[in-house]
């Protein structure tokens, strides 16, 4: 939509026929939860849409986006047994319709999340990632716990600190970004450069859909969205497990300012953060 428009969202009981089934050999008939997504912008052509969820598919140029999104909303509706159905007009917008098989079960109780006191270090951690907001709100927290922050909005630009030089513990990268260079490739880089540094990756999209991409080898160790004590807990693991002996430092090359979090003159602060 450009940054202007409407959106709406819907969730009703519907019912599928035996009609809608045969002219959709995919679905079953019988009672669904709808949820439809309406914008009113762009559109799509027939042609356009008849692609939208294949993977690597979209219209966005290189660095706005990797046509992922769709493909993992498909392959969650279908592996629950459901449908999806996309209508869209050029110049009047798109429907997303979703239909989720209706459950007649008992509701799962909900399991609080861990919780427990924070544990930081000293160490340099360098932040990858191309959402500002999520990058600017690990940084904060992190630097909260007392580690030494660098941070990049892409692998490209990471691999220019990583050949800086600067003594790097862990790399914390999302898997996938706009660039040309790909995270798994910067790991490798970064463990060319320092041996032994510690790699943590982090993604929005199910583990067995990026292997399946071919975009990382070993997992994803730390799914989106994580709380702060999730994210504090898996980067002190990760740390834990490095070789004892830090990386050396070259009096000679630049010096690392650690991000400071908001607070007061001495950069301490109180309050506990949650990344969701």
């Amino acid at each position: 939509m450009q940054g202007a428009g409407k959106l709406t969202i819907e969730v009703v009981n519907a019912s599928l026929d035996d009609a809608y089934a045969r002219q959709h050999g995919d679905v079953s008939p019988g009672q669904y939860v709808l949820l439809a997504v309406n914008d009113t912008g762009s559109g799509m052509t027939p042609e356009v849409a008849a692609q939208a969820f294949e993977h690597f598919c979209t219209t966005k140029p290189t660095s706005a986006g990797t046509g992922l999104g769709l493909s993992m909303v498909y392959g969650f509706v279908k592996q629950s047994g459901g449908h999806a159905k996309i209508y869209s007009e050029p110049g009047h917008g798109t429907t997303a319709r979703l239909y989720l098989p209706r459950s007649a079960d008992a509701e799962d109780a909900l399991t609080p999340p861990a919780a427990g006191p924070l544990s930081g270090g000293t160490e340099t951690i360098l932040v990858v990632e191309d959402d500002a907001t999520v990058r600017a709100a690990t940084v904060e927290m992190l630097a909260a716990l007392g580690y030494r922050l660098l941070e990049a909005p892409d692998a490209d630009r990471a691999a220019l600190i990583i050949d800086s030089g600067r003594p790097i513990h862990l790399l914390f990268t999302d898997v996938v970004m706009p660039g040309a260079l790909r995270s798994p490739e910067l790991a490798r880089r970064a463990r060319a450069r320092w041996p032994g540094i510690a790699v943590l990756y982090t993604s929005g999209y199910t583990q067995n859909a990026i292997v399946h991409g071919g975009r990382l080898d070993a997992g994803v160790e730390l799914p989106k969205p994580y709380t702060a004590f999730a994210l504090a807990s898996r980067v002190r693991a990760v740390l834990n497990k490095r070789p004892t002996r830090p990386p050396s430092i070259n009096p000679k090359q630049a010096m690392i300012n650690p991000v400071a979090a908001p607070g007061n003159a001495t950069g301490q602060r109180c309050a506990t953060m949650y990344i969701m």
